[in-house]
């Protein structure tokens, strides 16, 4: 990392122009033609791109990975010199694979006109080098029903295209960018369907960020070890670093995404490591044993500055991931190989990282800043600070970007998704994990998990309540598991998926996005004429009537009707002993076959 900003600082602030050449009106994106004043619409992205594979249709290949909730075939272009068109054919070249997407946030449309620019070069025969370099996936327009909500009212913050760009959220208010494990959205399980089929070694995400004012047009950010790979992490530390140098020589200053720590205090610096959860693009592809480069252009800069620094860090990117593909390949192999060998029925005791935590370090970056002044807001009436771009001021600020494990669990050897959790099962089976249905009940010894004491948020989030806490117990129990239950097994490269789905502390578990709720509920009660009758069969016992008389000397419990019924109840026989117990069952010694599904 200190490598990646060595070169960042070095390259901040070069700056060369960007000189385009004389291209022919057919070939020119909608951006180009408006002075990048507009963007293309769906219809006018397709024309382009058909354009393109039928001038290259060995090289170029156009078609479709899903659809989106209102019913639009999301586009994928294939690129391969190879004329590699499918994932069999990707694999037996022995390139890397690349994906490269686009307007998760559609309002964010710069990698898209990006992408429109390389494909031209890559059709009129300019650019064979990024033909020949990798098999490269190009998603040019991911929240494709956003994208056609397009106003120039829907980003204020950003500067162009100023005759309006797509809106951020799908027709259903889902936010794509918080989706990448739950897969609450169609178009992020067609995303999923794609990713299982072609198995990309390397991700980029495009997006467009404001918040801050620097001399930088573009910033990036990666997970590092341990919570990528390390083979995977050494070969970002050693390759992104000439994309980075190249992007800048091109006249494009970068650097570090600026997750600022205090937004009315830059001087705080920066932390990444709240903004890797699984539901980012960041955080899911390290479970699955790949990098994820985060590109952020800057809001702030024209929207031409920003779409040619997009394209030229895109184009360095392929022509290096070229270079060291075998690398690259082989760092992606050995990462699977070690995850499937640690779930393996023989391997060694071992743990899973369930959840991260920042550590403090003395890294830090220069950042080209702007100079700053403070006043007090008219809106807030709280201070506000002011960006003055006739100066920059660049500053030494701390960088918070290394994580080590918060809680970490024992390894299990697969996980159980107990029969009539459908919605449960979906989320496990759109990821295209390893799965097998029992097809006869089973007597397991297995690890249950129970939650008590849930806290709801106090409000709803992508369209649902989530768990903010709660208390959990855990126990080994021989229990009856019914025919048409899921087993995931550990020896699978994907693994680490099942454990942020299914492990109720992980950040974006099911359990915390409401999928299980209803454990929570009771479902049957005892009247209170029978509950007297049992308690007072129950206080003969001196045991029973210590715990009780325990229990009353906490005056809000004995003054809570509820928490008094409650007590009495759970110790009952007729207590539903599947309250707060988790349909989820972790089997920690012999694993089930794996053969079948």
């Amino acid at each position: 990392m200190k490598r990646l900003l060595c070169l960042a600082a070095l390259c901040a602030l070069i700056p060369c122009p960007v000189i385009a050449e004389e291209i022919p009106e057919i070939w020119q994106t909608v951006a180009e033609k408006t002075d990048f004043r507009a963007t293309s619409n769906y219809a006018e992205t397709m024309d382009f791109l058909r354009r393109v594979e039928s001038h290259a249709p060995k090289t170029i290949r156009v078609t479709s990975f899903g659809e989106t909730a209102e019913g639009r075939p999301l586009p994928l272009v294939i690129v391969s010199s190879d004329g590699a068109f499918t994932p069999a054919a990707a694999k037996a070249t022995g390139k890397p694979i690349v994906l490269l997407q686009s307007g998760i946030h559609a309002g964010e449309i710069d990698g898209k006109d990006a992408s429109l620019m390389l494909l031209r070069e890559i059709a009129l025969g300019h650019r064979p080098d990024l033909a020949e370099a990798a098999v490269t996936l190009f998603v040019p327009i991911y929240n494709l029903d956003g994208h056609e909500r397009i106003s120039p009212y829907n980003r204020p913050n950003q500067n162009g295209p100023v005759e309006g760009m797509g809106f951020r959220a799908t027709t259903s208010g889902l936010n794509l960018n918080r989706d990448f494990l739950r897969l609450a959205s169609p178009e992020a399980r067609a995303l999923a369907r794609l990713i299982a089929d072609w198995r990309p070694h390397l991700h980029v995400d495009n997006h467009v960020t404001n918040g801050s004012d620097h001399a930088w047009v573009l910033t990036w950010m990666v997970a590092e070890a341990p919570r990528l790979d390390p083979a995977v992490d050494a070969w970002i530390a050693e390759h992104v670093p000439p994309v980075l140098a190249a992007t800048a020589e091109a006249g494009h200053p970068n650097g570090p995404y600026l997750a600022l720590i205090d937004w009315d205090d830059p001087s705080k610096g920066i932390d990444w490591t709240e903004i890797q959860l699984p539901r980012y693009s960041t955080g899911f592809f390290p479970l699955i044993n790949r990098p994820s480069i985060l590109i952020e252009m800057h809001a702030h800069k024209p929207y031409r500055d920003r779409v040619l620094a997009n394209r030229d860090f895109m184009d360095a990117l392929i022509v290096e991931t070229g270079r060291s593909g075998p690398a690259l390949v082989a760092a992606v192999e050995a990462a699977e190989a070690r995850t499937r060998a640690l779930g393996g029925p023989d391997a060694d005791p071992s743990v899973v990282v369930v959840r991260w935590r920042g550590v403090d370090t003395d890294d830090t970056f220069t950042w080209p800043a702007y100079r700053t002044t403070t006043e007090t807001s008219v809106v807030s009436g709280g201070p506000r600070t002011l960006y003055h771009r006739d100066e920059i001021v660049p500053s030494e600020v701390p960088f918070r970007h290394v994580a080590e494990p918060d809680v970490a669990l024992s390894r299990p050897r697969g996980y159980i998704v107990h029969a009539g959790w459908p919605q449960l099962a979906e989320v496990v089976e759109a990821h295209h994990l390893v799965t097998r249905r029992l097809t006869e009940p089973i007597e397991l010894e297995v690890e249950t998990i129970r939650v008590a004491e849930p806290v709801f948020a106090e409000e709803s989030f992508q369209g649902t309540v989530m768990v903010t806490d709660f208390v959990t117990t855990r126990q080994t129990e021989t229990r009856r598991i019914p025919a048409g239950s899921l087993w995931i097994p550990a020896d699978q490269p994907d693994f680490a998926v099942a454990v942020q789905l299914f492990e109720p502390e992980a950040p974006d578990s099911l359990l915390r996005w409401g999928e299980m709720s209803s454990i929570f509920e009771m479902k049957t009660y005892i009247g209170l004429d029978r509950l007297e009758e049992v308690a007072g069969e129950m206080l003969e016992d001196d045991a029973v009537r210590a715990q009780w008389e325990a229990a009353l000397e906490d005056p809000d419990f004995a003054a809570d009707w509820r928490a008094r019924y409650d007590w009495w109840y759970r110790r009952t026989p007729y207590w539903d002993e599947q309250v707060g117990l988790l349909p989820i069952y972790r089997v920690l010694h012999a694993p089930l076959p794996t053969k079948g599904r």
